[in-house]
């Protein structure tokens, strides 16, 4: 029987991730660095924190100085929300983290009640156990558009799952302003209205012209980047020429990260080519699996971002960009239902998170 709201285990989960994350990462700072941080709070702003932390402050720029102009390569609606908190919060990077970790408690929520729509109880706390602990889940409590965007996302699944397609939408669109990759729950979730009226065409409403506004953006974005440069694709510019990204078929992204291994430093060979690899493979695997277990809307919303996250010329950041495909922890609590099996997954995610967020904090690459 399906619980008729969110337990008290959902809140145990929420508040245990938030404390132990950020208890963890204090202590591990301490520990490591031989030193104490400015504050508390002061070691999440590293890497790319800093860059939505300066658009949530003074906006997008095309001037060089501190090479503000790249900051255009990430969209806009995380640090612009981040913004509005910080007219209440007067500070920044405390906003950003509110930001992150209200967006976490989403995920949890809707994760949980989107699961329960086809699954048991124990099947959708074990996906919410699998996404807050996987190896790089550190970031949904990080300055970064991780939690927002997987917050969206599975927000715009679960309304089209109940047939609230205006709201489906709406939330869509807000998804593509955070990340690149929402702009493919257009197709999907179009492909879950069909298949909600066993597709056939006739039975297709004016309610479908809800998932067009999905697109409205990444044009939003798309707009920015030509209000700031004069060039809507801008972006893809600084992609090019900054982080040597560029759409390319996935060879030759495997070959990049093989070849690292061999001539880069130990630490670099293992988390910049390794790592990238053995975590293209799992959601491979995931992908294939999903197809198999899960619905054709979640499993092509899965295919075609995992297909959209490898087909670069330079695979960066794979590990965390997986984290942000929502049904490989779906199938992943399937797979669960043997104890050995959620054994296994849970103390090897746990091991990694460790080591991720060890790094993150001190700002060794950490994905």
């Amino acid at each position: 029987m399906k619980p008729k709201g969110p337990s008290l285990e959902l809140v145990a989960i929420i508040i245990t991730t938030i404390v132990g994350t950020y208890f963890f990462a204090y202590v591990a700072y301490v520990i490591l660095q031989d030193m104490y941080p400015g504050s508390f709070i002061s070691i999440w702003k590293s890497w790319d924190s800093t860059h939505y932390l300066d658009i949530a402050q003074y906006g997008y720029s095309s001037t060089l100085k501190n090479e503000r102009n790249l900051q255009i390569v990430f969209f806009p609606l995380y640090p612009y929300v981040v913004r509005v908190f910080s007219i209440v919060f007067r500070d920044y990077l405390f906003s950003a983290l509110a930001v992150s970790n209200l967006a976490y408690a989403g995920i949890i929520f809707y994760l949980y009640k989107l699961t329960t729509l086809d699954y048991d109880h124990e099947q959708a706390i074990r996906a919410v156990i699998y996404i807050s602990v996987f190896p790089t889940a550190y970031i949904l409590h990080a300055p970064y558009t991780e939690s927002l965007f997987l917050m969206l996302t599975v927000m715009s699944f679960y309304y089209a799952r109940t047939g609230k397609w205006a709201v489906s939408g709406i939330v869509g669109m807000l998804a593509s302003a955070t990340r690149i990759t929402g702009i493919l729950l257009l197709p999907v979730l179009v492909i879950e209205y069909l298949s909600q009226n066993d597709y056939k065409i006739r039975r297709t409403g004016r309610d479908i012209l809800w998932l067009g506004v999905i697109c409205l953006g990444l044009v939003f974005y798309l707009y920015i980047n030509y209000a700031v440069f004069g060039n809507p694709l801008k972006f893809l510019e600084y992609q090019k020429g900054h982080w040597s990204k560029e759409l390319a078929l996935p060879i030759k992204g495997l070959l990049e990260a093989w070849g690292g291994i061999f001539w880069r430093p130990p630490a670099d060979a293992l988390l910049g080519g390794w790592a990238e690899i053995i975590f293209v493979l799992l959601g491979l695997f995931l992908v294939v699996y999903s197809f198999f277990k899960l619905r054709l809307s979640y499993s092509l919303y899965a295919l075609l971002t995992w297909l959209t996250i490898i087909s670069t010329s330079f695979w960066l950041s794979i590990p965390r960009y997986t984290l942000s495909i929502f049904p490989f922890f779906i199938a992943m609590s399937i797979l669960g239902r043997r104890k050995e099996i959620n054994y296994l997954i849970t103390f090897i995610s746990l091991l990694f998170y460790a080591l991720f967020l060890s790094q993150f904090v001190r700002i060794r690459w950490g994905f």
